[in-house]
C-alpha cells in the first residue's frame, strides 16, 4: 500500500484536468481495504477511482482517494463450452480483453478500447457495439465499506440498466474483482450487427472462423481510433452523454419532423443516439474557449488546452439545453462531475 498528501490527479482523469486531493492511497486487495477500514478511513470523505475516465474534476478533492493495483487473473471453473474467469478490479479493461482474445476466450471483444478499469466496467454496465458488461458478467466481489466486510454480487443483484447497476447508488461497495463468463471456440456468439461494426469485417467472419475474435478486436479499436481521440494527446472522457432511452411514440413524433433520425428497439423503449442529436443541434466541431466538440464525434468534449472542469460542465449544460429546446428530449452526462 501506497499513500500520497497533496496529490496531483491530473495523470489520474483522461480530461486532463488538474485538481489536488488531500490524500491518494493505492492498495492491492481485500486486506489493505480491510487495514484503511480500521483506521478509519471511510468515516470521511473518500471515493474510489480507477482510470478516471468517467470523472470530470471541478475543483480540488478534500478527501481521501483510493485506487485499486490488484492485477491477478484467475481460471476459475473450465468445461468444452466456457469458463469462468476472474479479474482484479485494478486491470485495465482492455489489457484484460486482449489477454481474453489471446486466449480464445469470447464475449468481450466488443468492448475492446474502453477506457476504463475492470473494477468500473459493472459499476457503469459500460457497453459498446451490442455488447453491454452484464452480458459476460457472472457476479462481483466487492468490500463493504460500511462495516469492513467483503459480499458477493451475483448477475442479477448488480440490477444491471443502461450504462447503471445499483453500485452506483450504492457508494460504499468498492469492487475488488470479477468474474466473466467467456466463451471457449466453437461457442462463441458474435455480436456484428450494431452500428458499421460488420460492414468493418471481412464478409466470411464467422464464429468459427480462426482468428474471428482477434478481427473483432482489431476493427473495433480501429472504428474507435477514428472516431475518438487519444486521452494522452486531446483530453476527454470518451463519450460524455448517454443516449436517451424514450418511448417508440416519442420517436414516432420525432421522424415526422426528422425522418433520417437513427433509433434502436430496446425492451423498455427506444435508444436514440446523442450524438446525433447534437449533431444536428450544430455542435459538432464547435469550440467554446478552452473546450470543445470532438469534430470527428460529437458526444465527445475535448479539453483543447487549460480548460478547467466547470469549462467543460458548462460547455455540457449548455448542449443539454440546445437539445431539450430542439428536440424535446432530455440528454444526461455518462461523466460524474466531482465534486
Amino acid at each position: 500500500m501506497k499513500e500520497y498528501r497533496n496529490y496531483q490527479l491530473k495523470g489520474n482523469n483522461t480530461f486532463g484536468i488538474p485538481a489536488l486531493c488531500d490524500r491518494f492511497i493505492e492498495y492491492a486487495g481485500g486486506e489493505e481495504l480491510k487495514s484503511l477500514y480500521e483506521q478509519g478511513i471511510f468515516n470521511g470523505q473518500w471515493m474510489s477511482v480507477g482510470c478516471g475516465a468517467n470523472l470530470l474534476f471541478c475543483g480540488d478533492y478534500h478527501g481521501v482517494i483510493i485506487h485499486s493495483v490488484a492485477s491477478g487473473i484467475k481460471v476459475l471453473e473450465e468445461n468444452d463450452n466456457n469458463l469462468l474467469v476472474r479479474a482484479d478490479a485494478g486491470i485495465i479493461l482492455d489489457d484484460f480483453i486482449e489477454h481474453a482474445v489471446s486466449n480464445g476466450w469470447g464475449g468481450m471483444e466488443n468492448l475492446s478500447a474502453i477506457p476504463c478499469s475492470v473494477g468500473a466496467a459493472p459499476v457503469q454496465n459500460v457497453g459498446a457495439y451490442g455488447v453491454e458488461a452484464k452480458d459476460v458478467v457472472e457476479c462481483v466481489h466487492v468490500f463493504d465499506t460500511s462495516n469492513g466486510l467483503t459480499r458477493t454480487f451475483s448477475n442479477v443483484e448488480c440490477t444491471f440498466g443502461y450504462r447503471n447497476s445499483s453500485f452506483k447508488s450504492n457508494p460504499q461497495y468498492v469492487v475488488l474483482s470479477v468474474d466473466f463468463r467467456l466463451t471457449k471456440a466453437g461457442s462463441h456468439q458474435l455480436h456484428l450487427d450494431y452500428g458499421n461494426l460488420r460492414s468493418s469485417l471481412p464478409a466470411d467472419i464467422t464464429s468459427g472462423k480462426e482468428g474471428a475474435l482477434r478481427e473483432i478486436r482489431g476493427a473495433v479499436r480501429r472504428i474507435r481510433r477514428e472516431k475518438l481521440p487519444d486521452p494522452a494527446e486531446i483530453g476527454s472522457a470518451g463519450s460524455f452523454f448517454k443516449n436517451p432511452v424514450v418511448d417508440r411514440a416519442v420517436v414516432d413524433n420525432l421522424l415526422k419532423d426528422y425522418p433520417q433520425m437513427p433509433f434502436y428497439e430496446m425492451k423498455n423503449g427506444c435508444k436514440v443516439p446523442a450524438g446525433w442529436l447534437i449533431e444536428q443541434a450544430g455542435w459538432k466541431g464547435r469550440k467554446m474557449g478552452t473546450v470543445g466538440v470532438y469534430e470527428k464525434q460529437a458526444l465527445v468534449l475535448v479539453n483543447l488546452g487549460g480548460a478547467t472542469g466547470f469549462d467543460v460542465w458548462n460547455l455540457a449544460q449548455s448542449i443539454v439545453a440546445s437539445i431539450r429546446d430542439k428536440f424535446g428530449l432530455e440528454i444526461s452526462p455518462e461523466v460524474i462531475k466531482v465534486p
